[in-house]
């Protein structure tokens, strides 16, 4: 499991809590981020998959949540062999808007918030973490919750600078279409970083893909949702493979 931008494995302490009964559960930070906080971000999201992978178990199923999921379908691109299936938990494989691809944030907007970031980063984080979850829910509790978990740490900022650059210029599209292994999504009914629309267009994509959403969720339904989810996330990863694609 790979956590999102500024958090880091700890998020999912609950989550690997209920899944470990059943599978055997790794945890990996992105670099910069938590036990990887003294890691330089790389230069493109590629060469943060080789890291992952050089930490990842030989083979397994690989869950990203949000920036997380475009690193597990980088890592796919890369070594395919290694990788069951993918489960994108509140992720797509591009998180901002162009021509063909408009459900997702306006590249200004998050260009906006990077640069915040570097004159603001404290500030702006504690902005992001509240950003995760929608208000048709208690947010207050959830937003408790991911702090407890996040605990006081130092923030990299430079890599997390970096990372933000990724998120705003990553295109997965082509990575994802082309993976031969089963892809699940999981995501937020009301997630407020990723418009409910994606689901339409990541079926367009990819055809075969499985999608659940869970409704009344934001963008870290496994805070607000943990049984749900972690229900959910262990039916995926139990279902059949479906057949892979001849090249």
């Amino acid at each position: 499991m790979i956590p999102g931008w500024g958090m880091h494995a700890g998020v999912f302490a609950g989550l690997a809590d209920s899944l470990s009964s059943r599978f055997r559960v790794t945890c990996v930070d992105l670099p910069g981020h938590g036990n990887s906080a003294g890691v330089a971000w790389p230069d493109d999201v590629g060469s943060v998959a080789d890291l992952l992978l050089a930490a990842a178990p030989p083979r397994a199923a690989w869950l990203g949540w949000s920036l997380g999921g475009l690193a597990a379908i980088a890592a796919s691109a890369r070594e395919a062999d290694r990788i069951d299936r993918l489960v994108l938990l509140a992720a797509t494989p591009r998180f901002t808007a162009t021509g063909d691809w408009l459900c997702a944030m306006s590249a200004d907007e998050l260009a906006g918030f990077a640069e915040r970031f570097e004159r603001h980063p404290e500030r702006t984080l504690q902005r992001f973490q509240a950003l995760q979850f929608s208000r048709d829910v208690d947010s207050g509790r959830g937003l408790r919750r991911l702090r407890a978990l996040l605990g006081d740490g130092e923030i990299a900022v430079p890599a997390l600078a970096a990372a933000l650059r990724v998120l705003l210029e990553a295109d997965m599209r082509a990575a994802l279409a082309a993976c031969g292994r089963p892809v699940c999504a999981l995501l937020g009914g009301d997630d407020p970083l990723i418009p409910a629309c994606v689901s339409s267009a990541l079926s367009q994509l990819l055809p075969r893909i499985r999608i659940e959403r869970i409704e009344g969720a934001g963008h870290a339904p496994f805070i607000t949702h943990e049984e749900v989810v972690a229900a959910t996330i262990a039916d995926m990863l139990q279902e059949p493979a479906a057949p892979e694609r001849e090249e």
